[in-house]
């Protein structure tokens, strides 16, 4: 019987060999599936290809979730559940390879699972990075069918049940769209729900968290980003659904998950019938699962590692110091050839690597423009996308030619036609292609998007991959995250990065440590270096504060409010030739932190200290194995010393050499709640500092 199940083994585990992806693969055995790397696995029932999870697997220390290996239940139901649809699944198969989105992209494996649901044909695909203990999966639908997707009546409302009826059960859920069912082996479950708000013009708090008990009755919540911990099992995971925030997905169920002592189900496929058709894949919303330890870092860790493999840090293309002149509110009243120029001159002497021209550079005004003759929006013609013939007699080449010369790079400002649900998405990315071959523009900011329906979205992405694959991948999305219905934090990541938020000192909603908090609070869960984070002219509009407000921002330092944004892509939202002599102080700080500012983003980056409120000690801590960065700010308070607590593990030798700023060299050991001590020596200063670690006592 041994021989035999060594046998099966070697006929149907298809082992993909490279240097890298060797260890990353998927095989049957008789009834089960198995996806695996060198470091976690999941074991499902095959159940005709619409997988039954059953169990998740640590490898580096054997701890599981979900079924133990002599528990596996019988049968289930498959991951996916659509309400109307038979949960009988048909024409179950496999397929996978080893990929990458392009040269610049990290490897993977692709594992492609196929099943029918009645008349619509599914697909799961699956993404593993070698050594990553996280991994994702989506699905594709299409055919045609008069079933519904959505959920097929309201769910009932259990909460009048009391335990001891006769009928209680623990979920009742079965009525909406379901995109995963994660069994639990413990009563002993603690989750920690997190929440993410974009529409950054009208919000100013983006991370909202929530904390849970796993009972019976199953909770349902609304998030993109659940941590599980088991202090008795000594073992935990994540959940990311990889779509747009609640407010802004399609099909909204009402809520993401629920969970309970039993099971955690995602809820949501982003899809209903209506939208498919029989010759495309339509692609659905996803989630990623990982698994670490119970403590909170390493399944930090874990969600981190994973989310910088989905787009490579490419030095030459994602790394910015970028600057974009709409911040001084001069909207395009300014905008033409010889204001250019002067911006290059003092973009130049500030240490900026990238001028983007925001709208009104292009020959159709925007309905944003200060020119009466601006009305364009929702749709565009090619014509509208070429230089601005008054503006611009020359065209883009004279702008071009002298930035060339000054090492900075010229980005612009797009907004795609959403006429038939950006229909014109082929149109569209071949303008961008085009700027990109006859001029190397690589960095194109895109504003103005709107997901009214499942089309949009799905054109969207459809434009996004043709420019990717018309470039080489050389381009950069810099995705406004500002208003209307977007992809969020957690989709179309793979595309570039985070515009986030639009801060003017005209209308006094600019104050630095605002800044700093959305950054604080967003690092933990989302990438810092893909975010573009702003810093301001302070000197301008000082008579829109309150008389007394020491934290409006002519009130800061420019160089504190200026490192600010060094753990993410810094944005100077200012016009660069409206600056004063002192401003530009600044350029050497920015011309030696560019030296290192691939190397800060490379690490694993989180917030430390205290959340940011104008009158704490926080920062940043960049982790590479031996070493990293800490970015310490201390805000207006009288402690000149103070113990910031740390990602470094207790009784660690840390050497901390200055950097940048205005802390000074030590060596000390860190304490025994993480912590370190740092000294500034006056409010409002800030340190960037390099640590070496040299073991632990």
């Amino acid at each position: 019987m041994k021989h035999l199940i060594l046998l099966v083994f070697i006929f149907l585990v298809f082992k993909l060999t490279g240097s890298e992806t060797e260890n990353c693969r998927a095989w049957r055995s008789d009834s089960l599936f198995i996806i695996e790397n060198e470091v976690m696995s999941q074991t499902f029932k095959w159940n005709n290809g619409n997988l039954q999870f059953i169990q998740l697997k640590n490898k580096t220390n054997g701890k599981i979730v979900g079924y133990s290996s002599d528990t596996f239940p019988a049968e289930g139901t498959g991951e996916l559940v659509l309400p109307s649809f038979s949960k009988r699944p048909a024409e179950g198969r496999f397929e996978q390879k080893v990929t990458a989105k392009s040269d610049m992209e990290p490897e993977y494996l692709q594992v492609v699972v196929y099943f029918d649901m009645d008349e619509v044909q599914v697909k799961r695909v699956f993404k593993v990075y070698p050594g990553i203990a996280a991994f994702a999966s989506h699905y594709e639908f299409k055919g045609k069918s008069n079933r519904s997707m959505l959920a097929a009546g309201k769910t009932s409302d259990s909460s009048s049940q009391v335990i001891e009826d006769a009928n209680y059960k623990a979920a009742d859920d079965n009525e909406s769209p379901v995109i995963g069912i994660l069994p639990l082996n413990s009563n002993h479950w603690n989750f920690r729900i997190i929440e993410f708000t974009e529409t950054t013009d009208h919000n100013n708090t983006l991370v909202q968290e929530d904390t849970y008990v796993a009972y019976t009755m199953p909770v349902k919540v609304q998030a993109n980003l659940m941590l599980a911990r088991n202090q008795a099992l000594k073992t935990g995971f994540f959940i990311l659904k990889e779509s747009p925030s609640s407010v802004n997905q399609q099909y909204y169920p009402g809520f993401d998950y629920s969970f309970s002592r039993k099971e955690v189900r995602l809820f949501g496929t982003g899809i209903n019938t209506v939208d498919l058709n029989e010759q495309d894949w339509l692609r659905g919303y996803g989630y990623v699962i990982g698994i670490a330890d119970d403590t909170e870092f390493n399944l930090l860790k874990a969600l981190k590692s994973y989310q910088k493999k989905v787009r490579g840090l490419v030095s030459g293309r994602d790394e910015m110091i970028l600057m974009n002149t709409w911040g001084d509110r001069s909207q395009d009243s300014r905008m033409n050839e010889a204001f250019i120029l002067k911006e290059l001159e003092t973009a130049s002497r500030l240490g900026i690597t990238h001028l983007q021209l925001d709208d009104g550079w292009q020959q159709g005004l925007s309905k944003n423009s200060a020119s009466k003759e601006g009305k364009r929006w929702n749709d565009w013609s090619i014509a509208d996308w070429q230089p601005h013939s008054e503006r611009f007699p020359g065209g883009l080449a004279p702008v071009l030619k002298v930035a060339a010369n000054k090492n900075i790079e010229i980005g612009l400002w797009f907004n795609p036609s959403k006429a038939n649900s950006y229909g014109n998405w082929e149109r569209d990315a071949d303008i961008l292609i085009g700027y990109y071959k006859k001029h190397g523009i690589k960095t194109f900011k895109i504003d103005g998007v709107d997901f009214p329906d499942k089309q949009a979205e799905t054109n969207l992405r459809k434009l996004f991959d043709r420019v990717y694959e018309g470039t080489d991948g050389n381009v950069t999305f810099n995705l406004d995250a500002t208003a209307g219905r977007r992809a969020g934090y957690h989709y179309f990541t793979e595309y570039g990065n985070i515009f986030l938020e639009n801060r003017y000192t005209d209308w006094g909603n600019y104050y630095p440590h605002h800044t700093l908090r959305n950054l604080w609070m967003l690092s933990k869960y989302v990438p810092a270096e893909k975010l573009q984070i702003e810093f301001l002219n302070k000197w301008r509009n000082p008579d829109r504060y309150p008389e007394h407000d020491e934290l409006a921002p002519h009130n800061i330092p420019f160089e504190y409010a200026v490192a600010i944004s060094f753990m993410a892509q810094p944005l100077a939202w200012l016009e660069s030739s409206s600056l004063p002599d002192e401003a530009f102080t600044v350029a050497e700080t920015l011309k030696e932190y560019a030296k290192i500012q691939h190397d800060i983003h490379s690490g694993l980056i989180f917030p430390v200290g205290d959340e940011p409120n104008g009158f704490s000690w926080t920062g940043f801590q960049s982790m590479h194995k031996d070493y990293g960065y800490l970015l310490i700010f201390r805000e207006n308070n009288d402690r000149d010393e103070q113990m910031v607590p740390t990602w470094l593990e207790a009784g660690q030798k840390v050497t901390l050499t200055p950097v940048l700023g205005e802390g000074s060299y030590g060596s000390q050991k860190v304490s025994d709640t993480g912590s370190l001590k740092f000294n500034l020596p006056e409010k409002n200063t800030w340190c960037l500092y390099r640590y070496e670690l040299s073991g632990v006592d």
